[in-house]
């Protein structure tokens, strides 16, 4: 077969789609630094642009299926499956991803902050959550992954302490997969549901105050629904959980008297 030289055309982007539905690498990434490489070497903060449900195969390179919305990565492993966002365990640990290094993202851009966290910093860790009682949304011995949100409240040499919002009860923590919470993500969540992961939240003529700790829809009704915690008052321990529609709630500022957030210490992240 005869050889044919390869033509070079210059292209210039002029606007990049804002719809969350086409979501775009960040602006200032490196799209000469994306490569193909198996999904359990994808890291936090890594940019996923697209997967393909086989093992990568050296000898061909497959096209790959676009069968993802582009997003940064916060895996976590779980019985043969990763769940590259942190919380659906949909991919299996033997396909392909397709993907930009997070060194390649601008530093300043939701990503892995690798250069060390900052107080204030909003952050979210994936980890496994094994139910100790079946309720209206787990079943014994059926452990998933779930997300939870925080902020960095102080750093000291090297490490950092993290509120974290609300609790889980009985799960494993993945502390590897910990990223930059997502502005546009939180903001995109509040649209859907109305609420966003760790949003205080309070009843019609309540002052107790709770943390929305996941939000899904209802399987059959399409409602939206969340999982609230309650924490302990001043004068009690005891701490509670609903699984209720979001227009049960209503918004409450962060500030208020109960201790809604767990303090965890942290080795910083290496440079």
């Amino acid at each position: 077969m005869a050889v044919i030289d390869a033509a070079f055309y210059p292209l210039i982007v002029t606007n990049r789609p804002t719809d969350s539905l086409y979501r775009q690498p960040p602006a200032g990434a490196d799209m000469g630094g994306v490569r193909l490489c198996p999904i359990a070497d994808v890291r936090p903060g890594d940019w996923v642009l697209g997967e393909f449900e086989r093992p990568l195969n050296p000898n061909r390179l497959d096209t790959l299926m676009q069968s993802v919305a582009c997003f940064p990565a916060l895996p976590a492993a779980l019985n043969g499956y990763i769940a590259l966002d942190g919380q659906s365990d949909v991919w299996h640990d033997e396909e392909t991803v397709l993907i930009i290094p997070r060194e390649y993202i601008p530093g300043d851009t939701y990503a892995d902050r690798s250069g060390g966290y900052r107080p204030g910093d909003r952050v979210e860790r994936t980890f496994i959550y094994d139910p100790m009682h079946d309720d209206a949304r787990d079943k014994v011995g059926k452990a998933r992954p779930v997300i939870q949100r925080g902020t960095v409240t102080s750093v000291e040499g090297d490490a950092f302490t993290v509120a974290w919002s609300g609790r889980w009860v009985n799960g494993r923590s993945e502390e590897a997969a910990m990223r930059l919470a997502d502005p546009v993500a939180i903001a995109r969540e509040r649209a859907v549901y109305g609420f966003a992961v760790g949003d205080t939240v309070t009843t019609e003529g309540s002052h107790a105050t709770g943390v929305v700790l996941e939000l899904w829809f209802h399987h059959w009704a399409g409602a939206p629904m969340a999982r609230v915690y309650w924490p302990g008052s001043p004068w009690s321990n005891y701490c509670s959980y609903d699984f209720a529609p979001t227009s049960r709630y209503i918004h409450k500022v962060p500030e208020n008297t109960y201790d809604v957030t767990s303090r965890m210490d942290y080795p910083m992240p290496a440079a």
